[in-house]
């Protein structure tokens, strides 16, 4: 039983992190400005445009889309997990 609730934790995790990812390109999309993962200074934005810095951006967005990967594949592996486990296999 315990190995079925850390499955489901992992997929859920993964699932946050894969929306949370997702969420934040979307934004980027529309506006053309990435939000910054936490600047606690108020003379820093807190959203980063090409114009701006493109360092950041470029950063950001690969860290951006490294989650969202990884959200979606740790997602495929809880689906896979599930399905094995429900059909009496043990991945």
């Amino acid at each position: 039983m315990r190995n079925h609730a850390a499955t489901v934790l992992i997929g859920v995790f993964c699932s946050l992190v894969t929306y949370f990812s997702a969420a934040r390109l979307y934004q980027w999309a529309e506006t053309g400005h990435l939000a910054v993962l936490s600047r606690k200074t108020h003379d820093q934005p807190e959203f980063v445009s090409w114009s701006d810095d493109r360092l950041s951006l470029v950063l950001l967005f690969a860290l951006y889309l490294f989650f969202l990967k990884n959200g979606l594949h740790g997602m495929l592996v809880t689906c896979r997990d599930v399905w094995l486990r429900g059909r009496g296999w043990e991945p």
